[in-house]
């Protein structure tokens, strides 16, 4: 009776060698399935912030009377909330919405801290950080150009492309330089001037009216 050879016994069988690339084909769409179900959460998590904190902006400025990091009273009304006014309110917010000191922009997150809208100790002024690795922030007006924001705006950088474009649509038109939302592409120098179009490659700076 013939045996098969010791070479043939070690041998992959077309079956095999089929199993094993299915195998390698299921982690690769698993892995890339992933990364897209992370890429939609943070997406979702973004717009979801972005509309959260425009809303407790607007609920704050209708309850006190006065926009938060604006309000000359703010610091006797709540305990612990701090204060760098040292003129009276005048409806805008002084600084950027990504400032390192303690302006406006960032007092007022100690206010809505203080005010119980948003969580933290009322004496934080830190901005709180975005889905993408960046910060959220108000700030008076943005950008120049086409599609400039005058008004009071809420912002967050470092957001890529695609998820700048999703949101974008959910929020208003899909276009960077049009409408109540807009947005930079982050390069150095910096660009002041909305974008034409978002691209996959980049990442843009968003603000939006509040």
């Amino acid at each position: 009776m013939k045996t098969r050879s010791h070479r043939n016994s070690e041998a992959f069988t077309l079956v095999e060698l089929s199993i094993v690339l299915v195998i390698i084909g299921l982690i690769i769409g698993g892995v890339l399935s992933g990364r897209q179900i992370l890429a939609n959460a943070q997406t979702t998590n973004a717009i979801n912030a972005f509309q959260s904190y425009q809303a407790q902006f607007q609920t704050y400025t209708q309850n006190y009377g006065a926009m938060p990091g604006d309000d000359s009273n703010a610091q006797a009304r709540f305990t612990g909330a701090g204060t760098t006014n040292t003129t009276s309110p005048n409806g805008t917010l002084e600084g950027a919405f990504d400032s390192t000191t303690d302006t406006e922009s960032r007092l007022a997150w100690s206010h809505l801290r203080a005010a119980g809208l948003v969580k933290g100790a009322g004496s934080s002024v830190v901005q709180p950080s975005n889905p993408f690795g960046g910060i959220f922030g108000f700030q008076n007006g943005a950008f120049t150009g086409t599609g400039a924001l005058s008004t009071n705006v809420i912002c967050l950088n470092r957001v890529p492309g695609d998820a700048a474009t999703t949101i974008d649509t959910k929020l208003d038109d899909g276009v960077p330089n049009s409408g109540s939302v807009s947005a930079i592409q982050e390069t150095t120098p910096a660009s002041t001037a909305p974008a034409a179009s978002y691209s996959a490659a980049s990442t843009y700076t968003m603000c939006g009216r509040i």
